[in-house]
């Protein structure tokens, strides 16, 4: 069957429309064309050793019961970059505290948390899974018990707190600490039916998807000792379902919406005013639009309903899924061939070395500049990685000829703290610190 290619315009606000094309190449469905689960995706998230993790919203295996008979359950898959599987994966049950839970509720959601380990959603239950292993570490109930409130996908902040919020309003949107206990409510009522939230790295930002409301909200707190209240409303138009940060330039990724119609209930219901079935990157410092991923539907009529959105370390692969796409692949991949970060060549002269300087300002908030010279033409790599390791920029990853470049490095996603940047060309690998204070 031939791949419907939609369109790539975009309907601006206030019924204006501009052009905006997609900076991003579609790779193909992912890890294959083989995976068609029922309902389609509702979570996907990618650890820092490059491993995707994906759940569908309906059930996709089986497994004994201590009747005898067979039950359905929804199992987590875990694939490597390649496609290929992980050696833990698929996840059919998690246990923590000695306490073994089979995956029979359907996923909410799914996102990674400040170490790179795996939060995700099952109906009325929040668990988190060691990234290296697949290892149940935490579990929260929702309030209310079973069938008082689905959650949500949760978002992480840069501490490690937790904020999770429910489908069907008005529930509060609540903050659990990095240990899974509960320390109270950021907003006492949600207003609109959401899957999602997101919130800023200083953990002062949320944003509420509640995509019966048309729009997105921004509650704000001046610090963690005062309350949370609606400042903004923003991508007006978006009936948002999925939303994500891009590591690598700390762009809010956000889908756009689903098709008039939509369920039975009449949610979504409203055809949104941008291109369906789209993710935009917005620039949260202007509320720009900077990018695009569009879903590759198999025909015109499909009711895709984007669902999950999430990147590779380096933020330049993205891997997306659908709800409502059970005849179809769940997960598409997508590559972007034009990194954001603004490499500069500069003027003169013949360089004969290879060096990294120091970057300018540091400490630094939240923007740096740094400069490199290249002696040799070659494939250019420069990094940045915390503390630990973890990698989490890529600032130039191209072929790139003899000269003096500079590349502004925007950290206004990171935690303040010490990073290590480094540049690797031609076997030359040359590394320096510098220092985020906010």
């Amino acid at each position: 069957m031939k791949r419907f290619v939609s369109t790539l315009f975009v309907f601006a606000l206030f019924f204006s429309a501009t052009a905006f094309s997609q900076g991003w190449t579609f790779k193909g469905d992912f890890p294959d064309t083989t995976l068609k689960v029922n309902t389609g995706g509702h979570g996907i998230a990618v650890s820092p050793d490059g491993k995707i993790w994906f759940q569908a919203y309906g059930p996709t295996d089986s497994i004994m019961q201590a009747n005898g008979k067979y039950g359905s359950i929804r199992v987590i898959y875990v694939w490597n970059s390649d496609g290929s599987k992980a050696s833990f994966g698929p996840i059919k049950t998690v246990t923590v505290g000695g306490v073994t839970d089979t995956l029979w509720n359907s996923n909410r959601g799914m996102r990674e948390d400040n170490n790179g380990n795996i939060l995700f959603t099952a109906y009325d239950a929040l668990y988190r899974l060691d990234y290296k292993t697949g290892a149940g570490m935490n579990k929260f109930l929702f309030p209310n018990g079973t069938g008082g409130t689905t959650g949500i996908a949760p978002a992480v902040d840069a501490a490690g707190d937790i904020f999770i919020g429910a489908v069907v309003p008005p529930k509060p949107i609540q903050i659990l600490s990095t240990d899974f206990s509960l320390q109270g409510n950021a907003v006492d009522s949600s207003v609109g039916f959401s899957r999602t939230l997101e919130v800023g790295k200083d953990g002062n930002t949320i944003y509420w998807c509640g995509y019966t409301n048309n729009a997105v909200f921004v509650y704000t707190r001046t610090d963690i000792f005062s309350p949370f209240v609606v400042t903004d409303t923003v991508m007006k138009g978006f009936q948002c379902e999925s939303i994500g940060w891009n590591p690598a330039n700390g762009y809010l990724w956000a889908s756009s919406g689903s098709k008039a119609g939509g369920l039975p209930n009449g949610y979504p219901g409203v055809t949104t005013s941008y291109t369906y079935p789209t993710w935009y990157a917005w620039d949260t410092k202007t509320w720009t639009i900077k990018d695009s991923i569009n879903w590759q539907l198999w025909t015109p009529t499909d009711d895709a309903r984007p669902r999950g959105i999430a990147f590779s370390p380096d933020g330049n692969t993205a891997y997306v899924t659908c709800f409502g796409a059970s005849t179809y692949p769940a997960v598409e991949k997508f590559t972007n061939p034009n990194p954001y970060t603004d490499v500069k060549k500069e003027n003169p002269g013949v360089v004969t070395n290879y060096d990294l300087s120091q970057n300018y300002p540091n400490p630094f908030n939240p923007s740096t500049e740094i400069s490199y010279s290249v002696a040799k033409p070659g494939f250019v790599t420069l990094k940045v990685y915390d503390l630990l390791g973890k990698e989490v920029a890529t600032l130039v990853n191209q072929n790139q000829s003899s000269g003096n470049f500079t590349v502004n490095f925007n950290a206004n996603r990171l935690a303040s703290g010490t990073y290590i940047y480094q540049l690797n060309v031609n076997g030359v690998m040359i590394s320096k610190k510098m220092t985020l204070l906010k």
